[in-house]
């Protein structure tokens, strides 16, 4: 356009130097003057154009990078110990705009699975009430919706959404500068915390009856492991009036031991035995059943059995398992991991006494032959109902996760069995209704288990000395998918940012 008007400017010119000869000179020049006026105002007008092209330029990349600011904040907050437990519940409102979802379930905008249905599982969410929260130091969850960086820009949370099966969550950010928006979604790795993992969870899974679960009875034996933290039922320990926490050099940390029948004047204990944190206050999971596996029978000699599903738990079903003097059930958990169903139920002709039972040198073996170590979730031994499992002299459980809903473990052993050289007889996770042990002398304290069940093998049996006991593995990330089964309050976090884009 302005090319056009500097050309018939210079035809312009050209007429009027004609109009000079014949004495036409003056209206002439006031005609090029005025047409010199218009193309001076044309170039001020494409020049402001181009400056107004540039600031709303300007003003949108500001608003993205307040949205990457916005991203940066609102991740800080979601870390935060109280709002960790927002990182796998949804927060998807509608949008004004289209009346649905930001994201819709599958965390994508715009795919076209969104609905009219506002999804907000974080507004109003307290778990302040929850089993052990107030002992794990967490307080009610709260996130700013909304924010400001600086004095013209302001960011909005639009929503978040949780993907179960890949443990990822979409945060979408709206930033805004001086009027102009941008949305941001980013993409993340959602990883529990575990450090105050329940490695011995000690339940009474029917409170209401007279028999009193949720019992440790620890007698002098060692815990090991940072991941070694016992969470008990504090109304059916020694004492009822603790119900917080201890970690090792605490000055209530002896009171916690008299609470589980560990103390040196009760119970011959001649230390502080445990390298975790004494949690008082009830949890109860409940895992569900699993289907039905191969069927294994009675196991009473050396038996291998394997993982062969990959990622998936190969089953089996196994009335009893009853070893002694060498005898190892080696589990090989290299082609995957593998889960153990023990089926017998305490029935008529059936002793649960009996459900495990390890003499002498026997072994349950969680075993390897790529070079890579087992790993405690990929060996589960699930007891669904009224199954002890009893150990005697030097043997050992190894790498393995217990469940035992309704029974418990007792510990009878005379020393150490395990391999590992750290003085246990059993390696792993334990989740049961009790763990006793025996007693280190005849005047110790009786536990009188079960409201006075007295008698009973772990009150009279004596093991002078004897400091073999459990051991906590590091890592547990792989018994991090029973969470959900448990009212433990777990605590989650953001780990890898795997995709951070901007949404249209």
């Amino acid at each position: 356009m302005l090319r056009k008007l500097i050309l018939a400017t210079l035809e312009d010119t050209r007429s009027v130097l004609c109009y000079q000869k014949t004495g036409f000179a003056l209206p002439l020049a006031m005609m090029l003057g005025l047409i010199m006026l218009a193309i001076a105002g044309t170039s001020l007008l494409v020049a402001q154009g181009d400056r107004d092209n540039a600031e709303q330029r300007k003003t949108s990349g500001a608003s993205l990078l307040v949205s990457d600011g916005a991203i940066s904040r609102a991740l800080l907050e979601l870390n935060k110990p109280n709002n960790g437990v927002l990182l796998i519940r949804d927060y998807d409102p509608t949008d004004p705009k289209t009346g649905k979802n930001y994201l819709g379930p599958d965390g994508r905008s715009k795919s076209g699975d969104e609905s009219t249905t506002a999804v907000d599982r974080w507004t109003g969410y307290d778990p302040s009430s929850a089993p052990c929260f107030q002992q794990l130091g967490r307080t009610t969850p709260s996130v700013a919706l909304t924010g400001t960086i600086g004095a013209n820009e302001t960011y909005t949370i639009r929503a978040y959404r949780y993907d179960k099966q890949n443990k990822e969550g979409t945060l979408l950010v709206e930033g805004n500068y001086k009027g102009q928006s941008s949305l941001v979604a980013v993409t993340l790795s959602i990883e529990p915390v575990l450090d105050d993992f329940p490695g011995i969870l000690l339940f009474d899974s029917t409170p209401t009856d007279i028999w009193k679960g949720g019992v440790l009875a620890l007698r002098g034996r060692q815990i090991l492991g940072r991941k070694g933290n016992v969470y008990y039922v504090p109304s059916n320990s020694a004492d009822s009036s603790l119900t917080s926490i201890s970690q090792p050099g605490d000055t209530n940390r002896s009171s916690y031991l008299n609470a589980v029948w560990s103390s040196t004047a009760n119970d011959g204990a001649s230390a502080d035995t445990v390298e975790g944190k004494f949690f008082a206050c009830s949890l109860t999971p409940n895992i569900p059943a699993s289907g039905t596996g191969t069927d294994s029978g009675v196991i009473k000699k050396t038996t291998t059995l394997s993982g062969v599903g990959g990622t998936v738990p190969t089953l089996f079903q196994v009335d009893k398992i009853d070893l002694e003097n060498n005898e190892i059930l080696t589990v090989d958990t290299t082609g995957g991991p593998v889960q153990i169903d023990i089926t017998d139920n305490g029935s008529p002709g059936n002793n649960p006494d009996k459900a495990i039972t390890l003499r002498n040198s026997a072994k349950i073996i969680n075993s390897r032959t790529d070079g890579q170590p087992p790993r405690v979730g990929d060996l589960r031994i699930m007891l669904h109902g009224n199954s002890q499992t009893n150990l005697y002299d030097r043997t050992c459980i190894q790498n393995a996760f217990l469940y035992s809903f309704r029974d418990e473990l007792r510990i009878l052993t005379s020393g150490s069995g395990c391999s590992s050289g750290r003085n246990t007889n059993f390696e792993g996770v334990v989740w049961t209704q009790a763990v006793l042990s025996s007693k280190n002398a005849v005047g110790n304290r009786n536990v009188n288990y079960l409201t006075g069940n007295t008698g009973t093998q772990y009150d009279t049996t004596i093991t002078a000395g004897a400091k073999s006991g459990i051991a906590v593995p590091e890592d547990v990330s792989s018994l991090s998918d029973l969470l959900e089964y448990v009212d433990w309050p777990v605590r989650y976090r953001y780990g890898s940012i795997k995709n951070w884009q901007r949404v249209n």
